[in-house]
């Protein structure tokens, strides 16, 4: 997840009429799709989000429970995306020795994982000091990567490896490049065979698969994306984002029924004012917030795997609760349709907040996303 993200693209959508109040179904388009080699073990899968990647756990509400890992398989999922802010429990100085007690909680994570026949990410998420301050973390940042490669050498191949969670800020494309061509080699030092997530710079968003520079020789390094666009769709009124994200009621597919005001920080924004201005006025054929745009995203996607024939792994998708229930089941029926259009492997958001499917307190599944999700 991320803080902004102030890039929102807009493209022709397919015309047609979209009834209100219920979920709208809307068919990919297989015209020119690409096709990701599979992704063995990996398939369809959820985020443990707001727990291990919070500064502490529970800090954020969400606790880890034996019935993520048993909710989670018994839905049919087969991996889980585990998202772990490593830096917040490592020394500051050499050599950045890692939690003793915290490592625990995530070793428990793989063996329930493993316990339920789920493959597993660990996915080192929310490093922002380095983000800040590349310079002065990239040294830390390795140095953790070395010990936990290391204290994983011996788990099986279901256990994966992701770099970095959506690079930004500073941390800009080729410090990107430099940074995860050395943590793939110290990896490989001790794992040399095992898969290797590697997100690229801006968020880990699809406009930048292609300037990812990644050895040549190792089938077993995966480029990953993440698809929240349309971004003022599916982060509307996120206590998180900037306040030009705070418009609500935007429905998906656009146009809505009656114009949209939105809130005076949006309007003060020119490229977020001009969408809002296309969202309320243009058909179905030219809206911003559409299937079209979605497939756009896709497309470049499509691009990156026709050129390099690496499969690829979608790390992240969503939508808000913000969002009314059948926008949001629509939007996550089309990202996961168009994902499995073309092979690639997905893990949904679950933040066990305002983007849960998956309701750990009851037991039970927001069924309208489980339906958009798994039927």
């Amino acid at each position: 997840m991320r803080a902004s993200w102030p890039v929102l693209l807009w493209i022709p959508l397919v015309s047609g009429c979209i009834p209100r109040g219920s979920a709208r179904d809307i068919t990919p388009n297989p015209a020119g799709v690409a096709h990701s080699a599979p992704f063995e073990g990996f398939r369809r899968g959820i985020n443990l989000g707001n727990a291990l990647d919070a500064p502490s756990e529970g800090a954020w509400g969400v606790t880890l429970d034996e019935r993520h890992f048993e909710m989670a398989a018994a839905a049919g999922l087969d991996h889980v995306r585990l998202p772990v802010r490593f830096n917040a429990h490592a020394q500051a100085s050499e050599p950045f020795t890692l939690d003793a007690a915290f490592l625990g909680r995530v070793d428990w994570a793989l063996d329930r994982a493993t316990a339920r026949g789920l493959s597993v990410i660990v996915d080192f998420h929310h490093y922002e000091e380095l983000m800040k301050d590349p310079a002065a973390h990239k040294e830390r940042f390795l140095g953790i990567w070395a010990q936990l490669a290391e204290r994983y050498a011996n788990r099986p191949p279901s256990v994966v490896f992701e770099l970095l969670n959506e690079p930004n800020g500073n941390l800009n494309a080729a410090i990107v490049n430099e940074i995860s061509n050395k943590a793939i080699t110290l990896i490989r030092a001790k794992n040399p065979t095992r898969r290797i997530i590697v997100d690229g710079y801006f968020w880990a968003s699809a406009d930048w698969l292609d300037e990812l520079v990644l050895p040549e020789d190792d089938p077993n390094l995966i480029p990953t994306f993440h698809m929240y666009q349309p971004i003022l769709f599916t982060h509307q009124g996120s206590p998180w984002m900037d306040p030009e994200y705070g418009t609500t009621g935007i429905v998906f597919p656009g146009p809505p029924a009656a114009p949209l005001t939105p809130v005076p920080a949006a309007q003060r924004v020119g490229w977020v004012n001009d969408w809002f201005t296309r969202y309320n006025t243009q058909p179905a054929s030219q809206n911003p917030n559409g299937p079209a745009g979605v497939r756009a995203e896709f497309e470049k996607v499509d691009r990156y795997i026709q050129a390099t024939g690496r499969r690829v792994y979608m790390g992240e998708f969503g939508c808000i609760d913000n969002a009314d229930q059948p926008s949001r089941a629509t939007y996550v029926r089309l990202i996961r349709r168009e994902a499995e259009l073309r092979g690639i492997a997905w893990a949904y958001w679950d933040d066990g907040g305002s983007m849960k499917a998956m309701d750990v307190k009851t037991g039970s599944w927001v069924t309208y996303l489980q339906d958009a999700l798994l039927r």
